[in-house]
């Protein structure tokens, strides 16, 4: 049976709540701030994706929908708007599980990658239309383990399947894949830093709830890259980090904001985590 509906685009009021985390935990990165976000829209929800655009924080949903959020302690609220287009029918969340974004290259929008259909449909700076596809086969990945990770860089785009075990490069349309080597867990999201360090948010299934962390992907001796842990990332054991960009601060440094998908579950928060590296 059919389970969404696209809705019309709307603001909403969005709130932040601070809550406390033990910020040893995190070393060596530092813990700026943590909080759990409720925006007034029934669409909020299922953050997967998490990127910068105009100043704002916008995330994407496994639900098919873009919000752009106010930064915590700054007044305005969140702008949403659902993705015009993409695989299969609009009616069904499984056509529309997005779970990776990443600005376009050539500058001419962005890059959502929908996890289940193993594809990449490109929209235009606002979403309001798509403008290109990429599509890597329906069999590509087993069901629910496709693209999770995905960044650009000046020459192409990079991709993490959820899987593990490889990672691909697109560049001037042709697709290279690379082994990776991670022995525990599965990626959940990917980013390229300023100065071209890959970080990838991992997680591993344990027996009181999942295991997050930071890696570095680093080159290793078979031409591929080795995921290095880098810091834990000590939330809840039900917490699930979907979604990490990045930012250049003021003073210097570099600050990796991180966002939890609570699977639209009522009483699951959605977390909001600011984190500084050394």
């Amino acid at each position: 049976m059919p389970n969404r509906s696209d809705g019309p685009r709307r603001s909403a009021a969005a709130h932040f709540t601070p809550i406390q985390l033990d910020p040893a935990g995190f070393a060596p990165l530092r813990l700026a701030g943590a909080w759990q976000v409720e925006v007034t829209d029934p669409r909020f929800g299922g953050l997967s994706a998490l990127a910068i655009d105009r100043d704002k924080l916008m995330a994407v949903t496994d639900s098919g929908s873009v919000i752009w959020l106010p930064r915590p302690g700054t007044l305005g609220e969140a702008e949403i708007r659902d993705l015009p287009a993409g695989p299969g029918t609009s009616s069904f969340k499984s056509n529309r599980d997005s779970e990776a974004v990443a600005r376009d290259p050539k500058g001419r929008g962005w890059w959502v990658a929908f996890e289940r259909w193993n594809q990449l449909w490109l929209y235009d700076e606002g979403f309001r239309r798509p403008i290109d596809k990429l599509d890597f086969g329906v069999d590509r990945w087993p069901d629910n383990r496709g693209i999770e990770g995905l960044d650009s860089d000046k020459d192409g785009l990079i991709l993490f399947p959820e899987l593990g075990g490889e990672w691909l490069e697109v560049r001037n349309g042709q697709t290279a894949r690379h082994p990776l080597g991670y022995s525990s867990g599965y990626v959940s999201d990917a980013l390229k830093l300023p100065d071209g360090r890959l970080l990838v948010v991992t997680r591993a299934v344990s027996a009181t709830g999942l295991e997050k962390g930071l890696a570095e992907a680093v080159r290793a001796q078979n031409g591929g890259l080795e995921l290095r842990k880098v810091a834990s990332l000590p939330l809840a054991p039900t917490a699930n980090v979907e979604g990490i960009t990045a930012e250049p601060r003021p003073g210097g440094g570099t600050r990796l904001w991180l966002v939890t998908d609570n699977d639209f579950r009522p009483r699951a928060p959605t977390l909001l985590v600011a984190l500084d590296l050394p």
